[in-house]
């Protein structure tokens, strides 16, 4: 016969177990979050809000310094989550084709009529907005205001379904840049950027644009296939990768020198090699540290670290980064971000290159999941070139 005591002592080990497995489960819910993959993210100056865009339309901004997150709105366009630079404001917009610029405080600071968006951007001033649609044109302004930057024909076809036309601006609102399937090599004297009665566009490679004139500065040619491309926070480099491996960057002061990024495996192509050597396709890899398992230079995006001084590099198909330094053609390292959750990298979701976002003033990395409504965030150290990741929520 059991004792009233040991009764006791077994109905207080099955509320203790039940409470420890109820805490357990509670822990996992609040690690997931109910939502469809991240379309497009941004990342405060700070680095410590995130705010990202769903595939279910849903708009979440994460506290990476609280580890949580809210849901503010079910009715989010799926490219708009963005951060203004410099502030603590967001832009974003419903699926009304309303956009609002807001604090992560809830203070509206703008809110205005639109087209739907496929990508935009504002200046820390809230000045200059700039804004794509779905069929690559671009535009300046918005309201009264409103007028066609680039409306020169539809995109390249079918070779670039699926790739949205990117957009960045640097920090001084000196450029800004464009960047999403072609190779034209005709000059810009040549054709103009507002004629929409040709058949394709010739700015729909990487562009650089004066921000002020809304006017193109050069066509960075080069890249063969789609491409991501951004500019350096400070306006001095372009940098762009494409999902054929070629990596290019460039100085905004000199526009028409290009200079090729180093294959992790085979090198620098160098152009100008002579045919006599026997072998045209003739490459520099003097300087290239070992490629570790995993890593791909077929590229998804690139964006920019630490300031204007590092860049990262993210294959498709890979859970590898690369970190290069600005105006060299060599990687420094390579990261790894992990192999689960998998991350947007994979699968070749190049209209989800607008989900990862950096803070290059914070060193913040965001990226979201593969499948899920998931992110993972890395903290970059500049002086030890680390990349660990901080948080995780599948």
């Amino acid at each position: 016969m059991v004792s009233t005591k040991h009764k006791k002592m077994y109905w207080i080990g099955t509320i203790f177990g039940a409470f420890i497995i109820f805490s357990i489960l509670l822990n996992f819910v609040l690690q997931r979050v109910w939502a469809a993959p991240i379309m497009s993210m941004g990342v405060s100056e700070s680095g410590r809000y995130i705010i990202s865009a769903h595939r279910n339309n849903n708009l979440i901004l994460w506290d990476l310094h609280e580890k949580k997150w809210s849901t503010l709105s079910s009715k989010a366009n799926l490219y708009s989550a963005n951060f203004v630079p410099g502030t603590t404001a967001f832009l974003w917009q419903d699926t009304d084709n309303v956009v609002t610029v807001q604090t992560t405080d809830g203070e509206v600071l703008r809110q205005f009529k639109h087209f739907p968006t496929y990508g935009h951007v504002i200046s820390s001033d809230l000045k200059t907005y700039l804004s794509a649609d779905e069929n690559w044109n671009v535009f300046s302004g918005y309201g009264d205001t409103k007028h066609p930057v680039l409306n020169d024909g539809v995109v390249p076809g079918f070779i670039s379904a699926g790739k949205l036309l990117n957009l960045s601006m640097d920090r001084n609102i000196t450029f800004f840049l464009t960047a999403g399937f072609d190779d034209d090599h005709s000059a810009i004297s040549k054709s103009s950027p507002l004629n929409n009665s040709q058949r394709f566009s010739k700015y729909g490679g990487v562009t650089l644009w004066d921000a002020e004139t809304k006017q193109p500065v050069a066509k960075l040619r080069g890249n063969s296939s789609k491409t991501h491309a951004t500019i350096s926070p400070d306006g001095q480099w372009v940098v762009s990768a494409d999902e054929a491996g070629i990596g290019l960057f460039w100085n905004t002061s000199q526009p028409k020198i290009r200079h090729r990024l180093a294959s992790y495996y085979g090198g620098i192509y160098l152009d100008d090699s002579p045919y006599e050597t026997g072998d045209p396709r003739n490459w520099d890899n003097s300087e290239l540290i070992k490629a570790p398992p995993g890593l791909n230079d077929f590229t998804i995006a690139v964006a920019f670290i630490h300031n204007s001084e590092y860049y990262l590099r993210f294959g498709n198909n890979s859970h590898m980064a690369a970190l290069f330094k600005t105006g060299s053609p060599w990687p420094v390292k390579y990261f790894d971000l992990g192999e689960s959750p998998k991350l947007v990298t994979y699968g070749s979701q190049y209209s989800r290159n607008t989900a990862i976002a950096t803070s290059p003033e914070a060193g913040i990395l965001a990226m979201g999941h593969q499948s899920g409504g998931g992110i993972s965030v890395y903290q970059f150290d500049p002086d030890e070139l680390a990349l660990e990741r901080v948080w995780v929520v599948e």
